[in-house]
C-alpha cells in the first residue's frame, strides 16, 4: 500500500511537472511567434502597439502596471482548451484534475509575474530570483529578438533567443508613465506591486 501511495504521488508529481512545462512552452511560443509577428493579428497589435510602446529602452518600469483595456487572455485560453479537451480522452479524472489546476495556476503566475516585472517597487523585489528573471525580461523589451520567456528561460536557451545579463553591469530604471487611473489601481493592486492578498485588507490596516 505504501508502494502505491508513492507511485501515485510520482504520477501526480510528472503529470503537475508536464502540465507547466507545456503552459511555459506554449506562453514562449505564443510571444515569439504571435506577440512579435504580424501573424498574431489583434495579439500582436495589443502587445506591440501598447505594451512595447510604453515599456521600451530603459523606460520599463512604472509606478503601476499600465494596461490598455485590451485583453490578450482568449488567445492563451483558446489551445488551453483544446489541451484540456483531448487529455479528457486519454487522461484518467483524477490526473485531469491535476493537470487543469497546475495549467490554471501556471496561467496565472505567467501574468502575475509579468505583470510585477513592469512594477516600480514590487513586492518581489526582495528576492533575487525575481530580479533575475525581472532584468532577463527587461532585456527582451530593450531588443525584442529575445527572452520571450515569462518564467522559464530554459526554452529561449533551446531555442536560441537567449541573451544574458551582462556581468557587472546593472541597470538603470526610471519610471516609464505617470500612475493609471486610481479606479484601475484600487481593484488590482498587484498592478501597484503590492501582494494579492492586500485586496482583503481593510482600508488604512
Amino acid at each position: 500500500m505504501p508502494e502505491a501511495g508513492a507511485d501515485s504521488l510520482l504520477i501526480y508529481g510528472f503529470t503537475a511537472m508536464i502540465a507547466h512545462l507545456s503552459m511555459s512552452l506554449g506562453q514562449t511560443l505564443f510571444h515569439r511567434y504571435l506577440g512579435h509577428s504580424r501573424l498574431g493579428g489583434r495579439f500582436f497589435k495589443n502587445h506591440i502597439q501598447f505594451h512595447h510602446v510604453h515599456y521600451a529602452g530603459n523606460h520599463v518600469v512604472s509606478t503601476h502596471y499600465l494596461d490598455n483595456g485590451d485583453n490578450n487572455t482568449v488567445f492563451f485560453l483558446i489551445p488551453i482548451a483544446l489541451v484540456v479537451g483531448l487529455s479528457y480522452l486519454f487522461l484518467r479524472l483524477d490526473l485531469l484534475m491535476v493537470q487543469l489546476a497546475v495549467m490554471s495556476l501556471s496561467f496565472c503566475g505567467h501574468y502575475y509575474l509579468d505583470n510585477q516585472y513592469h512594477v516600480a517597487g514590487s513586492w518581489l523585489s526582495r528576492f533575487s530570483w525575481f530580479r533575475r528573471k525581472q532584468q532577463l525580461h527587461f532585456i527582451h523589451h530593450r531588443h525584442g529578438n529575445c527572452n520571450f520567456a515569462v518564467i522559464d528561460f530554459f526554452w529561449d536557451r533551446l531555442l536560441g533567443t537567449y541573451r544574458s545579463l551582462k556581468p557587472g553591469r546593472g541597470f538603470v530604471i526610471p519610471i516609464a508613465a505617470p500612475r493609471p487611473r486610481p479606479s484601475q489601481a484600487a481593484f488590482w493592486p498587484s498592478n501597484a506591486g503590492l501582494p494579492p492578498w492586500s485586496a482583503f485588507r481593510r482600508p488604512g490596516s
